[in-house]
């Protein structure tokens, strides 16, 4: 195959990764694999321009990206509705959607899975047209992101505390969305302090991510946390891949769904960004709409 590599030198891995030694031993794996390999490795600044410009040459057949959720997601988005490949070297600080795709997250090792790998497809969620590969949320999850954006961080590690430091700031700016629903299951409403809605249900992980990528539903997640203590429950079980299990939540499996927020004062966010805030969002899931490359050793097909 012809394959492009994109490289996004400021993931949490690459950070501390001599980037023109793992171009180099990138190139060698893949053309031993019987690939064409080109690569370029781009500043977190510059990885949409070059992901964009690369989904639309169209004398390759797939795009290895190596960063995190966010230029994967990048890339994802730009390859749905076309038929080439994506293949993800987990290069962040979660790597969710390639523990989706079981992809080892050692990058080296996920260099040899992806040049002798086969071909699958997997589901791909959009929210208002646009498409994402893990999680919309709305509430305590995007505050953190944004409570987090505030803090200085060098690696993944960094990433990490900053992480957990942001939960404890979130833990003090407690709010509620009101929102109305519809789905095939019906009409709701209520008060939550997290809306989550997932790329298929994440069931009971270490960390939250969903490991049936081919499930053809949404998950979707209503939380509520009135007290403190509710509060650091939800960020621990939302860490460990365990929300579903708290009696304040309310879990069901849709196609599709409709959400109305009363008012845009809440943080929202889509893969781990944070987002412009939308009042009205129609998210919709599509079986099997996006073509990756998984290990041999996998199950998706």
């Amino acid at each position: 195959m012809r394959l492009k590599g994109i490289f996004n030198r400021d993931g949490g891995t690459f950070k501390t990764t001599d980037m023109d030694a793992f171009h180099a031993l990138a190139k060698t794996i893949f053309e031993d694999a019987g690939h064409q390999f080109d690569c370029e490795i781009v500043k977190g600044s510059e990885v949409k321009k070059a992901i964009e410009k690369t989904a639309e040459t169209p004398d390759f057949d797939g795009m290895i990206v190596g960063g995190g959720d966010g230029t994967v997601s990048l890339a994802a988005g730009f390859l749905h509705g076309r038929e080439k490949l994506l293949g993800v070297v987990p290069a962040g600080t979660m790597n969710l959607f390639a523990r989706s795709l079981d992809i080892s997250l050692d990058i080296e090792e996920a260099l040899y899975e992806l040049a002798n790998g086969k071909t699958a497809r997997v589901d791909m969620p959009t929210i208002n047209g646009r498409p994402f590969i893990h999680q919309f949320s709305a509430g305590l999850h995007a505050t953190m992101i944004k409570n987090r954006e505030k803090i200085d961080y060098d690696s993944r590690l960094g990433k990490i505390s900053a992480s957990t430091r942001a939960w404890f700031d979130t833990m003090r700016e407690l709010s509620e969305l009101k929102v109305t629903y519809e789905s095939e299951r019906g009409k709701g409403e209520g008060e939550y302090a997290l809306l989550g809605i997932s790329n298929n249900r994440i069931h009971h992980n270490a960390v939250p991510f969903s490991d049936r990528p081919q499930g053809g539903k949404l998950g979707v997640y209503l939380v509520k946390a009135s007290e403190f203590d509710n509060v650091v429950g939800v960020a621990f079980d939302y860490l460990t891949g365990h929300l579903e299990e708290r009696d304040n939540t309310i879990l069901f499996e849709v196609d599709r769904i409709t959400i109305d927020f009363s008012d845009t004062n809440m943080d929202q966010s889509l893969d781990g960004d944070l987002m412009d805030v939308i009042d009205h969002a129609v998210i919709e899931q599509h079986p099997r709409a996006l073509h990756v490359l998984v290990p041999q050793h996998s199950t998706l097909i």
